[in-house]
């Protein structure tokens, strides 16, 4: 066999290999009782789980996680930054202890993988990702990095790896494209969760290939039956952004330690409050996907330290609410 033939079927032969892990990957499903009723869930990062100072605000995290288990949502959607530091299995604890609260209500819980799920393990990152598996995601997840989730019959939200390749070619993004071209008729909206921002303020510096989502999207998204939303974390602070049809969201206030954002290049919102812990509550109800912000101050107190600044609306293509998509309300 000559040398450019061996080179041919190796070649051939690393394209399936990667078509095959691709499909690999699991897609998991939550199913909604009534598929016209109205359907809630939630979304955020940067949480921090962590009994350690000054890197966190365990008393914003507490208050977010009872706020948010009060909205009774279908679904918790985590896009990364989970705890401090993954190696410690007592961060894990942490998180475990402080979200009871979800799972006595039995609220699914599916977090995306961040740079600080791997803080600890830089010479080898199996403790850091075993510590993941056991402790985080469903056990259907387990030994895989990225995963797909299907919320009732007309969403599908794909969970990245932002540290893993997301470049032409490589294995999580052969996954990721099968997975939005083939989403299905029936999906309406596809959220992208992962953890460093396609779209962000353009004063943070980018951290590894997210910015390929965005390029694959300004390319694709027209012709995709779906609307796409894709929410980030990592910037520990809320910026809403539009940009070729998508909506991209990024919320990083789930307790980190804030960090200021200009609100400039676009930026939707328009915030006047530099830290703003927060989450983002999504409420489907016919073809409109409804967004809001939902604020809490520490510095307030009971009702008074809750708002919701910012609002949205991103409707499905075959809608005919007469709002216009993507603007505030």
């Amino acid at each position: 066999m000559s040398l450019l033939i061996k080179i041919s079927v190796l070649a051939i032969l690393q394209v399936l290999a990667i078509r095959a892990l691709a499909d690999a990957a699991p897609r998991l499903e939550v199913a909604v009782a009534d598929p016209s009723a109205p359907l809630t869930f939630i979304a955020y990062g940067d949480t921090r789980f962590t009994q350690r100072d000054g890197v966190a605000n365990a008393l914003a995290r507490r208050a977010l996680v009872a706020r948010v288990a009060s909205e009774k949502p279908a679904a918790i959607f985590i896009g990364g930054d989970l705890v401090y530091e993954g190696s410690n299995t007592e961060d894990y604890e942490t998180y475990r202890t402080e979200t009871a609260v979800w799972s006595q209500a039995k609220i699914p819980i599916f977090p995306a993988l961040g740079n600080h799920e791997f803080r600890g393990c830089d010479k080898d990152l199996s403790p850091c990702l075993v510590n993941w598996w056991r402790a985080a995601v469903p056990i259907g997840v387990r030994s895989f990095r990225w995963y797909s989730v299907t919320l009732g019959p007309k969403i599908l939200v794909l969970l990245l790896d932002s540290d893993s390749s997301l470049k032409p070619g490589s294995e999580q993004r052969t996954w990721f494209e099968q997975q939005i071209t083939n989403a299905g008729s029936q999906m309406e909206f596809v959220f992208v969760v992962l953890h460093y921002p396609p779209v962000r303020d353009p004063i943070f510096p980018r951290a590894k290939d997210e910015k390929e989502i965005a390029r694959y999207l300004s390319k694709h998204t027209h012709s995709l039956q779906a609307r796409v939303v894709v929410v980030s974390s990592h910037i520990h602070n809320y910026e809403r952004f539009r940009r070729d049809d998508v909506t991209y969201l990024v919320s990083g206030g789930g307790g980190a330690k804030p960090v200021p954002v200009l609100r400039l290049f676009g930026e939707l919102s328009k915030l006047g409050t530099a830290e703003n812990f927060h989450y983002i509550r999504f409420r489907l109800e016919g073809g409109d996907l409804q967004g809001a912000m939902v604020r809490f101050d520490p510095e307030r107190n009971g009702e008074t330290a809750w708002t919701e600044p910012d609002r949205f609306e991103v409707k499905a293509r075959d809608s005919l609410s007469p709002r216009k998509n993507g603007e505030t309300q």
